[in-house]
């Protein structure tokens, strides 16, 4: 294992209980249409929360394991500036969780954003491009307006 896999597998696990942001690559769309399966029909604003938390969950990887300051720099800025934003979309992930799994639901919440999280940093470490890629999607969701929707931040990163 790679020092940054090293490094991302040993500080991811006290940032999992954050709330909620999103990536829309290939890998993420597959996790997140295998978790829509398991909790059924999502609204468009529960769908556009799950993918709030897969962009959230890229770019805290980036920051934690692409070793740049300037990634960890930008992930506290992303943090700080679209705060009410990922208190939403978490307190929505609660909602759509605790609909789906009763009283399971902080177990099932808690190891689906550990999985994400584990599945992101493997991508990681497998993907040469991984950290060039987080660089243009910190850069355009940081160009965004500070009072952007979710869905036009996820929009944002992809089009980076």
């Amino acid at each position: 294992m790679s020092l940054r896999g090293t490094i991302a597998a040993a500080v991811l696990v006290p940032f999992v209980g954050t709330a909620a942001v999103a990536a829309n690559t290939t890998a993420a769309n597959s996790q997140q249409s295998v978790q829509t399966a398991r909790i059924g029909t999502l609204s468009s604003l529960e769908k556009e929360a799950m993918a709030f938390r897969h962009l959230q969950t890229e770019l805290m990887v980036a920051a934690l394991s692409c070793g740049r300051q300037e990634y960890r720099n930008k992930y506290n800025t992303f943090v700080l500036r679209y705060r009410p934003a990922l208190k939403r979309n978490g307190r929505i992930l609660k909602t759509i969780f605790k609909r789906n799994y009763g009283t399971q639901s902080k177990r099932r919440l808690d190891r689906y954003v550990t999985q994400l999280a584990n599945d992101v940093s493997v991508r990681s470490m497998e993907r040469a491009e991984f950290c060039e890629v987080a660089g243009r999607k910190f850069n355009a969701v940081l160009r965004a307006s500070n009072k952007a929707t979710a869905g036009r931040l996820l929009q944002a990163a992809e089009n980076k």
